[in-house]
């Protein structure tokens, strides 16, 4: 659970900064939002990662993710743009996930 979790929640981290970094729209409230949503998203998947799959997943992944988000990505993506906010929300619901796993990881029940 939890790698599946964070493995989607870095995907739908750097598609947001992708389509934030690329956008030329007006816009500004839903990118503010999906922005704060994914920025959030991945500071928490990435201490929860941490803490759930070790230290080499997770910093590779980020750096991905980092990288990503500076290229020419969002263009070719640009049809999601509209659905950037929920992109970032999705990030945000798959750090809670990641966090749950962890939680259940630390009191020794099983996380599916």
């Amino acid at each position: 659970m939890i790698l599946a979790a964070f493995i989607i929640g870095m995907a739908l981290c750097a598609m947001t900064l992708a389509l934030i970094h690329a956008e030329d729209s007006g816009d500004k409230f839903g990118s503010a939002v999906a922005m704060f949503a994914a920025w959030c998203a991945f500071g928490m998947l990435l201490m929860g990662g941490t803490w759930g799959l070790g230290i080499v997943i997770p910093g590779l992944l980020a750096a991905v993710v980092l990288v990503l988000r500076t290229t020419n990505l969002g263009t070719a993506i640009s049809p999601l743009a509209p659905y950037k906010m929920p992109l970032g929300i999705g990030a945000l619901v798959c750090s809670v996930l990641v966090w749950v796993g962890v939680l259940n990881m630390m009191e020794g029940l099983p996380n599916g």
